[in-house]
């Protein structure tokens, strides 16, 4: 059976760790089939997907129409920003111009993509449906652009409207999967004619790990000059994802007189050093430093960094399901999260333990991280039940589903 994956945005994070984990997977739980990804030659490189892939049997191609858009060689954010204004609005449906400059993934796809059975989108947002001769499936994460939650939208107008055109008719064309009961909840609350269409598949960490040797862990992470222990919140800066409670909380725990430092990593976050205050980072930072944004980093000082955290924190107001927290309890690590339906989820579904706060209240994270600092023995029993959850929980149980799905619709196609 010949599956070829695309994935034209090769998201930073959580996205990637997914697709890391999930195809070689499914390669390995169904070597009969025949695995090609195609995605952004920016995202192969800055995830090393060749080197992982390859050796899985997983067959690499760059898409054409991702290259302009994604280019390494242009820095301007201003000039890159400018190219997918022009191509979205101007470009995108001139059919005599190559893909590579019109930036028209769809098209691209309908002439490349062909004697496959099947075709896999591991995130199908913000590109027009392409009509391709086979079964289609998709993961659809949420739903956040139908949300406003604070600050600047996720989304532009243009981009929002993208995706309010073209979702339907992915959810009418494809077979739509997520990853938690919530997100299927929400998809049928959008879209009500998918209803008893869509598959939930539950997922382990993202991470794909167990514990790490602590003493190579922290010798990973001692470029970035943290000193003492640290909270951790793997995030970008989307206002949903909700970090400035969490700076606020930051800032109580200081006033308290704990020695702890708040370390954030995730595109963008670099920007984001200095000492916490009740309303946001000092970025002069005049005294002490106690806030740490790392930037986006490799996939092995993410799990380094999960490692020898203190507390991994989510503060989020929306998501699928909290990555982050699970790869922390894939690797023993006390975790401290959101009270959302999502994240609740977990601890119903995958039997994890973790301590709840109302992410609008800062007191109230501030008080569940000293409820771990402070019971140091209950909160390794906690983190030592959430371990012993996931054990249970593989990515070879996670692509055996996905493999199902695969094979029931190319039987029935």
């Amino acid at each position: 059976m010949k599956i070829a994956i695309v994935d034209p945005v090769g998201n930073h994070g959580g996205g990637s760790r997914f697709i890391r984990s999930l195809l070689p997977a499914i390669a390995r739980v169904r070597p009969d089939f025949d695995l090609t990804f195609y995605g952004s030659s920016v995202a192969i490189h800055r995830e090393g997907f060749r080197e992982e892939f390859e050796p899985a049997g997983i067959k690499v191609k760059t898409l054409c129409a991702s290259r302009l858009s994604q280019s390494s060689f242009i820095r301007n954010p201003l000039i890159k920003k400018g190219i997918r204004i022009a191509q979205e609005r101007w470009l995108m449906n001139n059919k005599w111009l190559p893909t590579w400059l019109t930036g028209n993934v769809a098209s691209e796809l309908e002439d490349r993509i062909r004697g496959y059975d099947l075709v896999f989108f591991p995130w199908p947002f913000l590109m027009k449906f392409p009509r391709l001769n086979c079964p289609l499936v998709g993961v659809f994460h949420d739903f956040n652009y139908r949300y406003y939650f604070s600050g600047e939208f996720t989304f532009s107008p243009y981009q929002r409207a993208i995706l309010e055109r073209e979702i339907p008719v992915w959810l009418e064309n494809s077979t739509p999967v997520v990853s938690s009961r919530f997100v299927a909840s929400e998809l049928e609350r959008f879209y009500p004619f998918s209803k008893g269409k869509v598959q939930v598949i539950h997922l382990p960490g993202l991470g794909g790990v167990g514990p790490m040797n602590e003493s190579f862990a922290r010798s990973e992470i001692e470029k970035f000059g943290i000193r003492g222990p640290y909270l951790l919140c793997p995030t970008h800066l989307c206002s949903h994802k909700n970090v400035g409670p969490l700076i606020a909380a930051q800032a109580i725990l200081r006033s308290k007189g704990r020695k702890i430092s708040l370390v954030f990593t995730g595109s963008g976050t670099e920007k984001v050093r200095g000492s916490a205050t009740p309303w946001g980072v000092s970025l002069d930072v005049g005294g002490e430093q106690d806030v740490f944004g790392l930037g986006y980093v490799s996939n092995l000082e993410i799990n380094s960094l999960i490692q020898c955290a203190s507390v991994v924190v989510n503060p989020s107001l929306y998501e699928a399901g909290n990555g982050p927290g699970l790869d922390a309890c894939a690797m023993g690590v006390p975790i401290a999260m959101s009270n959302i339906p999502a994240f609740t989820e977990h601890l119903e579904v995958l039997g994890i333990k973790a301590r709840l706060f109302d992410p609008r209240n800062p007191e109230d994270i501030a008080h569940g991280i000293s409820m771990i600092l402070d019971d140091p023995d209950s909160a390794r029993k906690d983190a030592e039940t959430s371990l012993r959850a996931l054990e249970g929980r593989t990515w070879a149980e996670t692509g055996a589903a996905y493999a199902r799905i695969f094979a029931d619709l190319v039987k029935r196609a």
